[in-house]
């Protein structure tokens, strides 16, 4: 066996929520490792380290740094189970998507094709009504999900609505904690080798630094990696939101649902925190001017264009992109931060030697590239006709291209409610389901296994299902209390 030098040290480019996130992982990862992370100057162009919205994974990557629930509430961050997409259909009817499974085993065959049987004689509640996260978050209850699995509460996931400046402090003190310290600086340009790997990270005071791995988390601009080649996959034929104005309104009482809204221009999204609530307006540039844009949204006072795209080769040579400087995607679905911890866990568990060999490299950027694909896809999907024809941005989204893996899913859904595989997807098949039953995508052929169920049988089950459901919020505080009892034990 050949013996290959490992990576010893890394410059973090970039001291955000993505670069504190980046250097506290690797260093837990690798005890020994030396860490410099350069705190440049924000990007204003930067959406990953402004968003509040996350996934449920995110508990795993806290378990990693060391993060728990404590620390997050104590820098603001409040529970989340789901959002809730309004005006989103023609009949205006809003539907929740939240996370985890919906009504379970209740006879051979699928849930969802059960479902779709007696949907299609008429005679059950929607889709959401069968999802306790679902069901909780459109009446403003939170509770922790149950280790019981015979519980009714248990088999949800829920994730973590942060406070961006506040989540940003927490990380700061967690890497001050373990012996990182950022150090201010301006990038200036590099030194490569003759092996085409970054030799030497150059600021603008004349300061040097050399490391055997750069992480570049600066934002869209990413001049570390662009120094490598400037190679960037353009998704805005199939994403028709390039531009998002955000701000802030008055406080709201505290909920565990965030809200998308269709207006005729793109869609709003509303998300409270403690002492303010985050709103945002995306739309598409060539049709709503910025000036309409804030009179639409009054409260919106920052303007970020978005190349929506992502890098093909995320980890060149020696220098790895993450966050904005390797995919750019707008907050419909709050996976932006899930993407960077994704990326992040799988660069420390395919760490190369310090050769950052290129067949290691290809199977990174592979998997990288296949995950976010799929993010976007998810996100495409939510443009799917529904019937809303009000305002040229939902003209245009319904005769809106899709992307290749996206019309493979559509199609095998549309025909039998089936989903294909694909690997290192984040969003599951309920996930799939929730979105793609909530719009009104109804298979054309009913599923045999599921219909070989009596029909009667099956309708009288999804009723008590739905009525068990619908009486879960009436045993428990609204969230307000709930948090505040969550605050007054930590």
């Amino acid at each position: 066996m050949t013996a290959r030098p490992p990576i010893r040290s890394i410059a973090v480019l970039g001291a955000g929520i993505v670069g504190l996130s980046a250097a506290i992982a690797f260093t837990r990862a690798l005890p020994g490792l030396a860490v410099t992370v350069i705190e440049t100057p924000d990007d204003p162009a930067a959406l990953t380290d402004r968003l509040a919205g996350t996934l449920p994974s995110i508990a795993d990557f806290h378990d990693r740094i060391g993060l728990r629930e404590r620390d997050l509430l104590a820098a603001g961050a409040t529970h989340r189970l789901g959002t809730r997409l309004s005006d989103w259909r023609a009949d205006g009817v809003p539907f929740v998507l939240a996370h985890g499974e919906r009504g379970g085993a209740i006879a051979p065959g699928t849930f969802h094709q059960h479902w779709l049987n007696a949907r299609r004689s008429g005679k059950t509640a929607a889709f959401d009504a069968f999802s306790v996260p679902a069901t909780l978050a459109a009446a403003d209850r939170f509770v922790h999900p149950s280790d019981d699995p015979r519980s009714p509460i248990s088999g949800f996931g829920y994730a973590w609505r942060l406070d961006p400046p506040r989540y940003r402090d927490l990380l700061r003190a967690l890497a001050r904690h373990i012996g990182i310290i950022p150090v201010p600086g301006v990038y200036a340009g590099v030194e490569r080798g003759s092996d085409g790997h970054i030799a030497t990270l150059l600021l603008a005071d004349g300061r040097r630094v050399a490391a055997d791995l750069y992480l570049d988390c600066s934002g869209p601009a990413a001049p570390l990696r662009s120094a490598l080649d400037t190679q960037w996959d353009d998704w805005r034929r199939w994403l028709p939101v390039d531009r998002l104005l955000l701000g802030a309104a008055s406080a709201q009482i505290a909920t565990p649902t965030d809200d998308r809204i269709a207006v005729p221009a793109g869609w709003r999204f509303v998300q409270p925190l403690r002492d303010r609530t985050l709103v945002g307006l995306g739309y598409a540039a060539d049709q709503t001017s910025d000036s309409s844009a804030r009179r639409i949204l009054p409260a919106g006072d920052t303007v970020v264009p978005l190349a929506l795209g992502v890098r093909a080769e995320p980890w060149r040579h020696n220098v790895l992109a993450l966050g904005d400087a390797a995919a750019v995607l707008d907050p419909l679905a709050d996976a932006n931060l899930h993407l960077v911890h994704s990326t992040i866990l799988r660069a420390i568990d395919l760490l190369p030697g310090r050769d950052c060999a290129p067949t290691e490299l290809a199977e990174f950027n592979q998997r990288s590239h296949r995950q976010a694909a799929r993010v976007r896809d998810f996100q495409a999907a939510h443009y799917l006709p529904t019937g809303r024809t009000r305002g040229p941005f939902w003209k245009r989204v319904a005769r809106l291209p899709r992307p290749d893996s996206l019309a493979h899913t559509l199609e095998q859904f549309a025909h039998r409610g089936r989903l294909p595989f694909y690997e290192d997807e984040s969003f599951d098949k309920d996930d799939w389901h929730g979105l793609l039953l909530g719009i009104g995508m109804i298979p054309r052929i009913a599923d045999p296994i599921a219909s070989a169920s009596p029909s009667e049988a099956i309708a009288a089950t999804l009723q008590q299902l739905a009525d068990a459901t619908a009486a879960l919020p009436a045993r428990l505080p609204p969230y307000p209390a709930y948090l505040a009892r969550l605050e007054r034990g930590r």
